[in-house]
């Protein structure tokens, strides 16, 4: 899968300093195999 980041994308996620901030789908899928929700989604 390719994810890259989406400049047209709004990114309300606080946490800047991730290296998925702003990759919408490799921190989903990031989350999910921790069991959790990325914050944009909370």
């Amino acid at each position: 899968m390719v994810c890259e980041h989406n400049v047209n994308i709004d990114c309300t996620c606080k946490d800047t300093s991730c290296d998925k901030h702003g990759k919408c789908c490799e921190c989903v899928a990031y989350h999910r195999t921790n069991g959790d929700v990325p914050i944009c989604l909370r």
